[in-house]
């Protein structure tokens, strides 16, 4: 059970980290932390077995090299705008990030109401405060960080059984219908470092949580 919960841990820390790229612009903090090198990638990397995730790995390491010492406030807002450019608008977003859209080709539709089916049957709602469709990477994303949490509270050998069939059920009928695609298309459309970085880790962390969690549900069966 140990070694389970901390494979279970290090995928909690690595969605929450994707899941805060996500949601917001990167903050001040985070990016004054990689203006004067405070943040290592390296305490994200100890999955980095696949190509995607190396080059994401590469391309943030290169971002945060060519950043080193710049103004920070100057380098916050550029990453605000890109941020703005890509996932709020005003115009159309250039690569949706909605789940809907790549599995049905528009936004809402069926393919949404299905999947707030799926988070009814594991007991998810959507705060008010979060203004996105549950369709979202950002929420979709989340609800695995979730799962990973409730995996590492449980105290029996049936109750982690059942967070990671939950987990290997959401990433079959969802994650993986549509972000590996979304991260090769905001990848290609993209124009810094940064986000392009972003898209690498988020494909090859989802293309090795295919692998994991079905090594993880043979070991708990």
């Amino acid at each position: 059970m140990n070694e389970i919960k901390e494979i279970l841990e290090t995928r909690r820390t690595f969605y929450a980290f994707l899941f805060q790229m996500y949601v917001e612009a990167p903050n001040r903090k985070f990016v004054d932390d990689l203006v004067n090198e405070r943040f290592n990638f390296e305490e994200l990397s100890s999955l980095d077995v696949n190509a995607d995730l190396t080059e994401g790995f590469r391309l943030l390491n290169k971002f945060m090299e060519k950043n080193k010492g710049k103004e920070v406030d100057a380098l916050h807002e550029a990453l605000l705008q890109e941020y703005t450019r890509l996932f709020i608008g005003p115009f159309r977003l250039p690569v949706q990030p909605y789940e809907a859209w790549w599995v049905s080709g528009e936004l809402f539709g069926e393919a949404l109401v299905k999947l707030k089916r799926d988070y009814r049957k594991v007991g998810i709602v959507k705060s008010h405060e979060y203004k996105e469709p549950e369709d979202h990477i950002a929420f979709e994303l989340k609800v695995m960080q979730h799962l990973c949490e409730e995996g590492l509270a449980s105290n029996t050998r049936e109750q982690l059984k059942g967070y990671v069939t939950l987990q290997r059920e959401f990433l079959d009928d969802h994650i993986l219908k549509w972000v590996p695609t979304y991260c090769d298309a905001l990848y290609t459309y993209e124009r810094t470092d940064f986000y392009k970085g972003i898209a690498k880790l988020t494909k090859g962390f989802i293309l090795l949580e295919d692998a994991v969690v079905s090594d993880l549900l043979e070991t708990v069966r």
